[in-house]
């Protein structure tokens, strides 16, 4: 199986920066383009994009599949342009390598953006972000935040409450004095606090089945040889309790 390790740039940078050619592909090439990245702009997060891509390539080609990386930059004074020079590129790396898969690399939401692009032109198998430890900027705000939406438990768990919380809370304030209302709402998210740290809810989805297990009546087992016995005792007594018929005399 072979699969395309795709590194994008939507923004244009690694070929402002390095004056290449796009696309890249090929190990070495990719290879010395992060070194010709990293000199121009050590801070640039493009090179942790590319180093992924390659980290990528090589995990692939390690475990038995036919990788090739290669990088795709947008160009243009616009972002349609830039898009289909994308576009035009993801053409030729397909031209020319005719791969089964791709895996999408990106360091932004903006490159993000690109992969209803690639899609539209071969199967992506997965998508890979990257982001910085170290930054502390609105693109890791952004992952993160994502990601936090993209958790069903952590959605009900924080924001159902917080918003019952917002709604509730001008309705104390026009009805009750502001005293009373941050009393009321401390007190309703204690109470729902309370409710997901001592796992109620977990208890109270298990009673019913808790309480079916319980109801179930059982089955005595000295039952069948009893009616068994009594049968069996029944019998011998309604045979004697016949009599043989008499033969008639005769006259």
């Amino acid at each position: 199986m072979s699969t395309l390790v795709l590194c994008v740039d939507r923004s244009n940078d690694v070929g402002a920066k390095t004056g290449a050619s796009m696309p890249v592909a090929g190990w070495e090439a990719v290879r010395s383009l992060v070194t010709d990245v990293g000199l121009a702009d050590p801070e640039d997060a493009s090179v942790n994009c590319l180093l992924e891509a390659l980290r990528v390539a090589r995990d692939l080609t390690d475990s038995g599949d036919d990788a090739t990386v290669a990088v795709v930059s947008g160009g243009g004074d616009s972002r349609v342009n830039a898009d289909r020079a994308i576009a035009r590129q993801i053409d030729d790396l397909l031209e020319r390598y005719s791969p089964d898969s791709a895996i999408v690399v990106v360091d932004s939401a903006e490159d993000e953006r690109v992969v209803p692009i690639v899609e539209s032109r071969i199967g992506v198998d997965g998508v890979d972000r990257v982001v910085v430890r170290q930054a502390r900027d609105i693109e890791s705000t952004y992952y993160l935040l994502k990601q936090f939406l993209g958790d069903e438990e952590m959605r009900k768990t924080v924001l159902v409450p917080l918003g019952v919380a917002l709604l509730v809370l001008p309705a104390l304030a026009i009805q009750f004095s502001p005293q009373i209302a941050m009393a009321g709402l401390a007190s309703l998210l204690g109470a729902v606090l309370l409710f997901k740290g001592l796992a109620i809810d977990d208890r109270l989805e298990n009673t019913p089945s808790r309480c079916a297990r319980r109801s179930t009546p059982g089955r005595s087992p000295s039952s069948p040889t009893l009616s068994g016995s009594g049968l069996r005792s029944s019998a011998p007594s309604s045979a004697g309790s016949r009599r043989p018929k008499r033969a008639p005399s005769p006259r």
